[in-house]
Order: structure tokens, then C-alpha cells, then sequence
């Protein structure tokens, strides 16, 4: 299934759920960490695991955990996963251990269940502080349970004093173009998905066209959303055109010929190509559903 489109549910909230399960996300973040408030999050957790249990329509269905640090992330593990979630948002993870332990805690948590070992998944908000953002490598890394990295500068921005992130123009300055470089990188190196962050200017949508088109051009596969109206865009951006996907399935045809002779770096419409083409065309017909 793609994932284009990850979008934010406040946790406890019924009526942003039932509007959600109307939209065409490919997947819903039930949120227990910064839109529950700290008085709340022990109530809302069980509102959650009975949300786990309603119709998605196909969607993923993931929860946003509180950081293992401030000592709600393993009640939020324990309590929801007998809702059986795709898997966990992780926020704020700065080294590998971290990682580690919401694995090993999913490892006794999934046994006791009756859940197959492993099939919790995790997807890695790796940029939310600056030690996490040095050690992105490495929690990209840490467990076969990661199948998505995104990232943030919110917090990061708040951890490091940043009065601002953008330039006069909308456009990232130096330590957000970085962590959001390194994300890219880092999924790829990791074999994974690579989620861009939020967009929170939520009534402009034409910038939120322009930051998709360019984390397409990143490596990124798709956006997380925080409402509803920026769903559509999100999609219709990380959706390759079928002029592509077409144009690809007929590269792979072409090598598949040349190789045939012997011929692996040729002229196709206009230009040459060779093996890096034919690995990125592959990627594409992926990302369009093979």
C-alpha cells in the first residue's frame, strides 16, 4: 500500500476520527503525544485502543506515543496494542538505544498478545532534537521494525533557540534544509520510507503543492498531513503521473532489450541512459504500485 499521506488525529477527539475515516489518507497517526494534554493522556489512551478496533477502510493505523523519556511511552505501548495499530509514531528519539528499548518492549508486548513477533511496525520522527539529528544513522538503523523515517523542526527549532525557519520567501533556512536533507538520506540508506514533515500554513495550499513537489524531488514518498483539506494536494503530488509511470515500464522494456545484446547504456528519447536510469525508473513503477 503507498504511503503518501499520513494524517494527524488528536487523540480523544470522536469527531475529528469520525471526519477522518472519510478522508483519502492512506493512513491516520492517532496522536497521544503534543495534542493530548498532560492531564488527559492517561484517559485518552483507552479512547484510542477502542478507535484501533473500528473500521479504517484499509488505512494504516498508527499511534503517536509519548517519548519513552517522560515516562507515559511505555503505558501508551501497553495499553493500545491489544488494538492491534499498523504500528507506533515514535517522537524525539536521540540515539539508537531509544529505538531499541520501544523494540524490546514491542518484543514482550506482541508475545504476551498472541501477535506475530515483529509485525508492530515503527515510523521514526528522527530530527525532533539535536542529539537525534546527529545520530539519525544510527536510529534509522536500530530495529527491522522501522519502515518509515520523517522528520521535524518544531521541536528541534524550540530545542535550539531557532526565532524562526523559513526565510522571507517560505523557504527553509540552514538547520531545517539539513535536517530535512539528512531524513532523506538516511531512509534511503536504511532501505525506507522517507516521510516529509508537516506543512502548518494550513490555508495555503499552493505553498503545500510547492514543498511536495520539491520533496519529490528529495526522495521522499510522501507528507504528513494536519488537515483534512491538505490531503488531496498531498496525494495528487506524490502520485506518479501515468506519463511517467508509462514512460518508465517502457525504459525497463528498452533495457531489458538492449541487454539482450549485450547493451546496457543506450539512447532513449533524446538521451542516454544506463543502469542508474533503470533503477530509478524501477523506483517510480514502485511507487506507482508496480
Amino acid at each position: 500500500m503507498p504511503r503518501r499521506s499520513l494524517h494527524f488525529v488528536p487523540g480523544g477527539q470522536q469527531r475529528m476520527l469520525d471526519r477522518a475515516l472519510t478522508l483519502p489518507a492512506d493512513g491516520l497517526i492517532l496522536d497521544l503525544e503534543d495534542a493530548v494534554p498532560p492531564d488527559l493522556k492517561a484517559a485518552t489512551r483507552p479512547i484510542v485502543r477502542e478507535w484501533l478496533g473500528r473500521d479504517f477502510g484499509g488505512r494504516e493505523r498508527w499511534v503517536r506515543m509519548n517519548p519513552l523519556a517522560t515516562g507515559l511511552g511505555h503505558d501508551d505501548l501497553a495499553e493500545t496494542i491489544a488494538g492491534r495499530p499498523t504500528g507506533y509514531v515514535v517522537p524525539k528519539p536521540r540515539h539508537a538505544a531509544d529505538v531499541r528499548e520501544i523494540a524490546q518492549i514491542l518484543d514482550g508486548l506482541e508475545h504476551r498478545r498472541g501477535i506475530p513477533h515483529g509485525s508492530t511496525r515503527l515510523v521514526l520522527i528522527a530530527t525532533e532534537t539535536p542529539e537525534g539529528l546527529l545520530n539519525i544513522r544510527d536510529v534509522a538503523t536500530a530495529t527491522p521494525r522501522t519502515v518509515a523515517i520523517s522528520w521535524g523542526i518544531e521541536d528541534l527549532g524550540a530545542a535550539m533557540g531557532l526565532p524562526r525557519v523559513r526565510d522571507a520567501r517560505g523557504a527553509y533556512l540552514d538547520i531545517p534544509r539539513y535536517a530535512r536533507t539528512m531524513c532523506a538520506i538516511a531512509a534511503s540508506a536504511a532501505g525506507v520510507d522517507a516521510l516529509d514533515t508537516v506543512y502548518t500554513d494550513i490555508a495555503d495550499l499552493d505553498g503545500l503543492r510547492r514543498e511536495c513537489e520539491d520533496g519529490v524531488a528529495m526522495g521522499f514518498v510522501g507528507k504528513i498531513s494536519i488537515h483534512p483539506s491538505q490531503i488531496a494536494v498531498i496525494n495528487d503530488v506524490f502520485t506518479p503521473s501515468k506519463e511517467a509511470v508509462t514512460e518508465a515500464r517502457e525504459l525497463v522494456a528498452a533495457f531489458a532489450e538492449h541487454a539482450a545484446r549485450g547493451a546496457y547504456a543506450f539512447r532513449f528519447k533524446g538521451r542516454m541512459v544506463d543502469a542508474p536510469h533503470l533503477a530509478l525508473a524501477k523506483k517510480l513503477i514502485a511507487r506507482a504500485g508496480g
